[in-house]
């Protein structure tokens, strides 16, 4: 059972922690902050779709990459403090706003708007850890938010100067070592020489297990919404219409072996671990390969119910079978995490994507993604047939 925390009595002000007492379900304000992730999961899909190159791709997933950290980290700010206690519904809203900015600015974010992008998110991390650490004077949760604040502000330096380096790739190589710096400092807890590992992460189970729920279900929204839109803005024709069918099959599979799987027992995995940290440290990645995925299918849905017949090209093959394995790998980080094993099915399934691109480069689009759907269907059926044995064995 993760531990519970207890609001501690000194410093001058009342502090904005969870109380043991209060409602473990996730706030509306958090719900409504998830709208501004929503819209860069679709800026990002759209940008994918738009730019069918390596480079494209490698810069859209490093733009998803720092937008999912800015959600990442506000989740676990809701967790460790009551959304409705001043003043964390203001830095909820001022991420927001921030998000969405960074979101507007992705298109051209290794073009006229690095700056904007790469800016908001400095002014993010460090206005939120400056608050946060002047709620929280005097009190030792105060240490955490200081000590990222001085990581904030040596990534930072690097995301602003690659916001104002012309050259894309030298922009991309700037922003990919600031976003590895903010990785790292995350996942080791924000270490600082000669002074001892900041506590493991006390969350509440029943509500990083909901937000995390809630946030890949919403991506599965972006799948939905660019099949509902592409195919509204052509003719109906056979293919596009066997298009759209399957990317809605592809959706509805992701979503039933999501919610039939470790999704599902996340909330118990993470109350019954003996290292529910472990947990708290392995979601955000795990999520993070399975949105990927579904952000790189919703973009080859878009270009082939644009172009069904229309044989696509490596990078797109990339966006549609890729997408489909980096789903079935963030799974199988997911399965192991919460099981404590590893799904054959799942890596037999990314390695099957990665089998068919030779091939699918000769087909066409429509055929590729009914290979990756089926893909998809074969591991969920798989997982079920499992799932049946064992219940019944």
């Amino acid at each position: 059972m993760a531990q519970k925390r207890e609001p501690v009595s000194g410093g001058t002000r009342p502090a904005p922690i969870r109380t043991p007492n209060g409602s473990p379900r996730t706030d509306l304000l958090e719900l409504f902050f998830d709208l501004a992730l929503v819209a860069g999961l679709a800026m990002t899909s759209m940008k994918m779709a738009a730019d069918q190159s390596w480079t494209g791709i490698a810069q859209a997933l490093l733009l998803l990459s720092t937008l999912f950290a800015v959600w990442v980290t506000t989740t676990l700010i809701t967790d460790s403090y009551s959304p409705r206690k001043h003043p964390i519904p203001l830095l909820i809203l001022g991420t927001m706003f921030g998000l969405m900015l960074m979101a507007a600015a992705l298109p051209t974010a290794f073009g006229d708007h690095g700056l904007i992008f790469s800016g908001t998110w400095v002014v993010i991390f460090l206005v939120r850890g400056l608050v946060l650490a002047w709620f929280l004077r005097g009190r030792p949760e105060q240490e955490r938010p200081v000590r990222a604040l001085i990581w904030d502000v040596g990534s930072g330096t690097l995301w602003v100067v690659g916001g104002l380096v012309a050259d894309p790739g030298w922009r991309l190589a700037l922003w990919l070592a600031a976003l590895t710096v903010d990785y790292t400092a995350f996942g080791l807890r924000f270490p600082l020489p000669g002074r001892a590992p900041l506590p493991r992460y006390q969350v509440v189970p029943e509500h990083l297990a909901e937000r995390y729920q809630q946030i890949y279900i919403l991506s599965l929204g972006e799948l939905v919404l660019v099949s509902v839109l592409s195919l509204g803005h052509q003719p109906f024709t056979a293919d596009r219409v066997a298009t759209f069918g399957t990317a809605f099959l592809t959706a509805a599979v992701l979503w039933w072996s999501y919610a039939r799987g470790a999704g599902a027992t996340l909330r118990a995995a993470i109350e019954s671990s003996p290292h529910p940290a472990r947990l708290v440290q392995t979601n955000p990645y795990a999520h993070w390969l399975m949105i990927a995925g579904v952000v790189g299918t919703a973009a080859g849905v878009e270009r082939v119910i644009e172009h069904p017949a229309e044989r696509p090209g490596a990078p797109m093959v990339a966006l549609i079978l890729g997408g489909a394995g980096l789903v079935l790998c963030g799974r199988a980080v997911l399965e192991y995490a919460v099981y404590e094993r590893l799904p054959l099915s799942h890596v037999v399934g990314a390695v099957v994507t990665i089998a068919l691109a030779p091939v699918a480069a000769h087909l066409p689009g429509l055929a590729v993604s009914v290979a990756a759907g089926l893909v998809l269907l074969g591991v969920a059926a798989a997982e079920s047939i499992r799932a049946r044995r064992r219940s019944t064995g």
